[in-house]
C-alpha cells in the first residue's frame, strides 16, 4: 500500500505543478521566485544540519535552535515552504546562516536536493510530513530529527486513514522531540517508535528578555500619551469584534489607538473596509506618512511581514486572534516575552500548553465581544494591575528556558549532531 501510494503521490504532484505553475505565473508569481531551488538545486554543504520550517510560525519556533546550532559552527540551511516564510527568515540575520526555499515534495526534486546538499541531518520544525522529502533524506542515509513536534487531535484523525504510510514515514525518523504527552501518545497512534520519541516541551519556551526595538520604538512616538491596543493575528470575523471594541472605548479613554494586524496579509484591503464602513480613519504600517497628524489616526493597520513580535512591546492591552473563531490559537509567546498580559479567546487547540500555564496567571480567556472589550477596559484602566500580570506570565515562562539545552543534549546523544 505504501509503494502504491508514493507511486500515486508523485503522479498527482507532478501532475499539480504542470497545471499550477501556469497559474501562480498569473496569480502568485512570488511562489516562482528561486525555481531552481523549488526543483532541488540546493547549495553543497557536505556534512551540514538541513532545517526545514514551512513558513513563518515555524520560522520563529526555530529560532532559539538556529542561534545555537549555528553559534556552535554548524553549517545549517534553513529551508521554507512559503514567501513569507523565507522572507521573514532573511531578516533574522543570524551569522553562519544559509536560507533557500525546500524542493517541491516530488521524487526527483528532493533526491536530487539531498545529493546537492549532503546534509548530516535533517531536522524537521514542528509536523512537516513530506513523504518524498523523508523517502528521499532516508534512502541517501540522513539522520531524520522533528523538533516541537505537535499533533492536534483532528490532524491525528486525517492521518489515522492512512496509518500504514505514516507508520512507514514515521519509522524513518531517529528522533521525535515532541511537546507534551498527548502529541507523543497521537504519534504512537500513527505508528511511530516509541524509543525515538522524547517529551521535550515547547521550543518557544526557550527565550530572554526581549527589549524594546528601535523600530517599535519610534512607531510609540508618533503616538505619544495614547492608550495602545493591539488585536495580533486576526482572522476574519475577528477584526470586526475589535473594532467594536475601540468604538466603545473611544467612549470612555482619549483617542485610544488601535493596531490590527491580520494574520494573512492579503486580507489587508478587507479589513481597511471594515473600519472604513465603522467610519474610524486608518493607517496601513507600509505606508505610512509621518508627516500627517497621527492625531486622526484611530487604527493602524500592520501590513508588514515579521514586525508584530515587535510591536507587542508597546502595547497596553493585547489580544492574539485566531482564538474567537475556530482556528485554534496563535502564539502568546510573542506577547509574554515583553512581560505583557495577553488575551485570547476560547479557541485554543493548537495552544493549550501555553494557555494552561497561563490562565489566570496573566493570560486571559475572553468567550465574547463584550467580555473582550470589559478585559481591554480593564488593562487600560488599572496599568499598574496590568504590568503585574505582565511579569507574572514572563515569569513563568521563564523557568522553562532550559528546554532548548535538553534538546540539544538528547540530539547529540541521539548523534545526530
Amino acid at each position: 500500500m505504501t509503494i502504491l501510494f508514493l507511486i500515486i503521490y508523485n503522479i498527482l504532484i507532478i501532475t499539480g505543478i504542470l497545471i499550477i505553475t501556469p497559474l501562480l505565473l498569473l496569480g502568485k508569481p512570488s511562489y516562482l521566485k528561486h525555481i531552481s531551488e523549488r526543483m532541488g538545486k540546493l547549495p553543497g554543504m557536505k556534512g551540514s544540519l538541513w532545517v526545514h520550517a514551512a513558513s513563518v510560525g515555524e520560522v520563529k519556533a526555530a529560532i532559539p535552535l538556529l542561534i545555537h546550532i549555528t553559534s556552535a559552527g554548524y553549517n545549517v540551511l534553513l529551508t521554507t515552504v512559503t514567501p513569507a516564510g523565507r522572507e521573514y527568515a532573511a531578516t533574522l540575520g543570524i551569522k553562519g546562516l544559509c536560507i533557500s526555499f525546500a524542493p517541491v515534495d516530488n521524487i526527483i526534486s528532493t533526491l536530487y536536493a539531498v545529493h546537492r546538499l549532503r546534509p548530516k541531518t535533517l531536522i524537521i520544525i514542528e509536523t512537516e510530513l513530506w513523504p518524498n522529502m523523508i523517502v528521499a533524506a532516508s534512502l541517501k542515509g540522513v539522520n531524520i530529527v522533528s523538533v516541537n513536534a505537535r499533533l492536534t487531535q483532528k490532524a491525528l484523525q486525517g492521518y489515522l486513514y492512512m496509518r500504514p504510510v505514516m507508520r512507514f514515514l514515521l519509522k524513518r525518523f531517529k528522533l521525535i522531540c515532541v511537546q507534551t504527552e498527548d502529541d507523543r501518545n497521537r504519534f504512537l497512534k500513527l505508528g511511530a517508535e516509541p524509543g525515538t520519541i522524547q517529551i521535550t516541551g515547547n521550543i518557544k519556551y526557550a527565550i530572554s528578555p526581549e527589549a524594546m526595538s528601535l523600530s517599535a520604538r519610534d512607531l510609540k512616538k508618533l503616538f505619544p500619551n495614547r492608550h495602545i491596543i493591539i488585536a495580533g493575528s486576526t482572522h476574519q470575523g475577528e477584526e470586526q469584534i475589535v473594532i467594536n471594541c475601540l468604538l466603545s472605548l473611544k467612549q470612555v479613554f482619549n483617542m485610544p489607538l488601535l493596531i490590527i494586524a491580520p494574520r494573512h496579509l492579503s486580507r489587508a484591503g478587507e479589513v481597511e473596509d471594515l473600519i472604513n464602513k465603522a467610519g474610524l480613519h486608518s493607517m496601513k504600517r507600509s505606508s505610512m506618512d509621518v508627516h500627517i497628524s497621527m492625531d486622526t489616526i484611530d487604527i493602524l493597520l500592520l501590513d508588514t511581514i515579521g514586525e508584530l513580535a515587535d510591536i507587542y512591546s508597546i502595547g497596553d492591552a493585547i489580544f492574539v486572534g485566531g482564538s474567537m473563531v475556530p482556528v485554534g490559537g496563535h502564539n502568546l509567546l510573542e506577547v509574554v516575552i515583553h512581560k505583557k498580559p495577553v488575551i485570547y479567546g476560547q479557541y485554543i487547540d493548537t495552544i493549550k500548553d501555553f494557555v494552561s500555564l497561563l490562565n489566570d496567571n496573566g493570560g486571559i480567556m475572553v468567550h465574547d465581544e463584550h467580555e473582550l472589550c470589559e478585559k481591554i477596559k480593564g488593562l487600560l484602566e488599572h496599568a499598574d494591575r496590568a504590568e503585574a500580570l505582565g511579569k507574572k506570565a514572563f515569569d513563568l515562562i521563564a523557568q522553562r528556558v532550559d528546554i532548548l539545552n535538553n534538546i540539544i543534549n538528547i540530539m547529540k546523544k541521539a548523534d545526530v549532531l
